[in-house]
């Protein structure tokens, strides 16, 4: 039987192709724990300054954003009252990389930079981090950045 590909899908294998295959301490961006994924992109995007990495609370970039736009090791220092913890520290569930040209934003697992990583292009974005893994593990990506440094590698 003969599988067809959607645009979308070979786009992001060969983006995946790509990372896997450089040389580079940053993993590739989040992958899909299940079936493929279609992006939305509602208005709530542009509030995301030129330059910054953001986030919101909620699926469809709803209750944000939070704004990051240097390296920070350390997101319990970012707060956000809707959020259990107070902070944006394990509170992200959708995201946009509005970065400069030319930089990708590796985000991590723990707070000063340690667990798992994804590397997410300028331009990147979902909107529903759930159903989502970490690359290479079966650890959910929904709330659960606490670290953000911006990198040339993605």
């Amino acid at each position: 039987m003969r599988a067809r590909y959607s645009l979308a899908a070979i786009t992001l294998s060969t983006a995946a192709l790509a990372f896997f295959g450089a040389t580079s301490t940053f993993a590739a961006e989040p992958q899909p724990a299940t079936s493929a994924h279609s992006a939305v992109t509602p208005s709530a995007k542009s509030d995301c300054p030129a330059g910054d990495f953001c986030v919101w609370k909620d699926a469809n970039y709803s209750d944000g954003p939070g704004k990051f736009a240097g390296d920070n090791s350390d997101w319990t220092k970012f707060s956000h009252s809707s959020c259990s913890s107070g902070t944006w520290n394990n509170c992200a569930s959708s995201g946009f990389n509005n970065g400069t040209s030319g930089m990708g934003v590796s985000v991590r697992q723990l707070v000063g930079g340690g667990g798992d990583a994804a590397c997410l292009p300028r331009g990147w974005s979902l909107s529903d981090f759930s159903g989502y893994v970490w690359p290479g593990t079966s650890d959910s990506f929904n709330d659960s950045i606490s670290a953000n440094f911006w990198t040339s590698a993605c």
